[in-house]
């Protein structure tokens, strides 16, 4: 079907390049027809980088109680945090709230009020200093953090990563060209542009976080692959 609907586009933009010429002096014309296509690419690559965000959230009737609580809660966490080998400069603060709460009892909303208060921070390990991100979760939920938000792998320099997408994406582009044409019964000539269409790296969210059921066992945390995504745009002058 994708085959299809690129043939259908790519006889349009034959035909609407060579029509722009129809009814005009022949000196006067200077169009050429062409084909422009579009290709994607893809490469994947070990993540050698971890971005965790975590948090404590707490709850009480007391706005000022529930905020005391939280700062106890998430120093303690912060203090563990640099125990297990994060940096302390690495470690921000990336969420604060307070907000009244009611309950719903027997299908009907409590009359009281209680105040959550939810503290988040981010940080960045890289992977290459062997650092146990399972232990460093651990030791976090272990001092008082109730809340993982994410644990997404990535790249510190996708560069080559992306490279390899790219060159992927050439081929894939200069491929459908040949099939179009053919197709189309059309000779491809040289090429006049050649543009890229962007690169993106796609994080690998980690889904797979099993929070240990003893004290002795230390969190599994699996890394996953990082996918780089590219797409190019070439355009063709068809000879004939």
């Amino acid at each position: 079907m994708k085959i299809f609907e690129a043939l259908l586009l790519a006889m349009v933009a034959i035909l609407a390049s060579a029509s722009s010429c129809l009814g005009a002096d022949e000196e006067d014309c200077d169009e050429i027809s062409t084909l422009t296509i579009s290709g994607t690419g893809d490469a994947t690559a070990d993540a050698d980088s971890v971005t965790i965000v975590l948090g404590v959230q707490t709850r009480n009737e007391s706005a000022a109680g529930a905020v005391a609580d939280n700062a106890r809660m998430m120093a303690d966490s912060i203090e563990a945090l640099k125990a297990a080998g994060v940096p302390e400069e690495e470690i921000k603060t990336s969420r604060f709230s307070i907000y009244p709460t009611r309950d719903w009892i027997d299908g009907k909303l409590s009359d009281k009020v209680v105040f959550e208060v939810s503290n988040q921070v981010t940080f960045t390990l890289d992977l290459s200093d062997e650092v146990d991100v399972g232990e460093v979760l651990d030791a976090a939920v272990s001092a008082g953090t109730n809340s993982v938000e994410s644990v997404t792998f990535d790249l510190r320099d996708p560069t080559s990563v992306q490279e390899e997408a790219l060159e992927d994406a050439v081929v894939d582009a200069m491929g459908k060209a040949e099939v179009i044409s053919e197709a189309a019964g059309v000779t491809l000539g040289r090429i006049l542009s050649i543009s890229e269409g962007g690169a993106s790296t796609v994080p690998m969210a980690e889904s797979r976080i099993y929070f240990a059921a003893d004290v002795a066992t230390t969190t599994p945390i699996v890394p996953g692959d990082v996918e780089v995504t590219a797409t190019v745009i070439i355009t063709y002058e068809i000879e004939n």
